[in-house]
């Protein structure tokens, strides 16, 4: 039985039992104090949950920096909740925040085996970003050996595809591609890190065939409806292919991504 469904049964006998015996005033009032001394262990908990609400969901930065801000100053924040407050950092570019959150689940001795993979996995994004590709892929490596994952499947794709495009050797990481493909081919990453490998080898149709499989679904991320209007404009679908850019345009862009709004905008100009 799940550890809070116990705890809460055992406290709706506890106040069940105090009111029975000193009446039902004492009890909600008992009942009440206990509330707010949970609300209060868990107060870095919730300021996350308000975080991942504001920024994820309603796309407000201001109110999601805020109250992540408020839950890592409680003091009690979590590896996992750290963990959602370096990749805000990450989208928003404050890489030294999300640096100083990563090295304290990784260097804490309370810290799980699963939480310093995940906070790994989060480096290698904040190093590549920094602009040490070979690094990132090293830790990313090690991470994805210990828990092969979607999104360490994702991820690394994304990183051997950053390298295949600087050294042309896009046949070397296809072999891994299409193994994360098998394992999660509806993943956004994964899928898309195996279309755009495809368009950029020219193999449009194949690129065609994984991206039309994947945006029966909608996204928030642009970088799919860019790579497929890429493939669209490639094959001399031009009016198919602004219609991708545009959805793409749509999208939130943060600093994670490798598409920004000006590469997107420049393919519409070219195809007005």
């Amino acid at each position: 039985m799940n550890k809070t469904l116990i705890y809460g049964l055992v406290l709706t006998l506890l106040i069940w039992f105090i009111g029975s015996r000193f009446g039902v005033l004492v009890a909600l009032g008992i009942g009440l104090l206990l509330l707010v001394i949970l609300i209060w262990k868990r107060r870095a908990l919730l300021f996350t949950q308000f975080a991942v609400q504001a920024y994820y969901i309603k796309g407000n930065k201001e109110k999601g920096e805020k109250y992540f801000k408020k839950a890592y100053n409680t003091g009690i924040m979590t590896p996992e909740c750290k963990i959602q407050y370096s990749s805000f950092c990450l989208r928003e570019n404050k890489f030294q925040k999300g640096r100083h959150l990563l090295n304290e689940i990784i260097n804490s001795s309370r810290t799980t085996k699963e939480d310093k993979i995940d906070a790994k996995h989060n480096l290698s994004v904040l190093v590549w970003k920094e602009g040490n590709l070979d690094e990132a892929i090293e830790i990313m490596e090690e991470a994805h050996s210990l828990k092969p994952a979607t999104n360490t499947y994702g991820t690394m794709g994304v990183l051997y595809l950053e390298r295949a495009k600087k050294d042309g050797k896009f046949e070397e990481i296809l072999d891994f591609l299409l193994e994360a493909y098998d394992y999660n081919a509806s993943d956004k990453t994964i899928a898309d890190n195996l279309g755009e490998t495809y368009l950029l080898m020219g193999k449009y149709d194949k690129a065609k065939e994984v991206y039309e499989e994947l945006l029966t679904a909608t996204f928030v991320t642009p970088v799919p409806y860019y790579n497929y209007g890429l493939v669209l404009k490639a094959l001399g679908e031009t009016d198919a292919a602004k219609e991708q850019f545009e959805k793409a345009l749509g999208c939130r862009f943060t600093s994670v991504l490798t598409v920004t709004e000006e590469m997107v905008q420049a393919e519409i100009d070219n195809l007005n």
